[in-house]
């Protein structure tokens, strides 16, 4: 999945669920930094996420994206507490056949806020909090 879709997936995930309040591209809620990303309104509070890739190997974003789909991630926890672990169920809890894994990213050894979600294409989509 390449960076834009997996955008437009979140902010379709995040605006259907009813956690969530204002869900918007990073590029919506004026951040012209960052070129693919995510903002929304949980809790009374504004969180962005950063989205990045590693591509798979020989994808040529100059060609239509190709899909790759398999089984569907099963992630039962445990979760991580607050807006990562709100971000890593509803991606662990779409459906989408495209998602391999999810890491969560503070729960490593050496935490930092964010998820890797392993595609079965072989991409890396990295969600990083801002």
């Amino acid at each position: 999945m390449r960076p834009e879709r997996f955008q437009n997936f979140l902010v379709d995930l995040a605006k259907n669920d009813p956690q969530a309040g204002t869900a918007v591209t990073l590029k919506e809620a004026g951040d012209s930094k960052h070129p693919y990303g995510l903002a929304v309104n949980l809790g009374g509070r504004e969180v962005r996420w950063q989205i990045t890739i590693r591509s798979a190997e020989g994808d040529d974003f100059d060609r239509p994206e190709k899909p790759v789909e398999g089984d569907v991630v099963h992630v039962d926890g445990p979760w991580a507490e607050g807006p990562e672990g709100w971000l890593a169920r509803l991606v662990a809890g779409s459906g989408s056949n495209e998602i391999a894994d999810i890491e969560q990213l503070s729960l490593r050894e050496q935490p930092r806020d964010g998820l890797t979600v392993k595609c079965h294409s072989g991409a890396l989509l990295f969600v990083r909090a801002l």
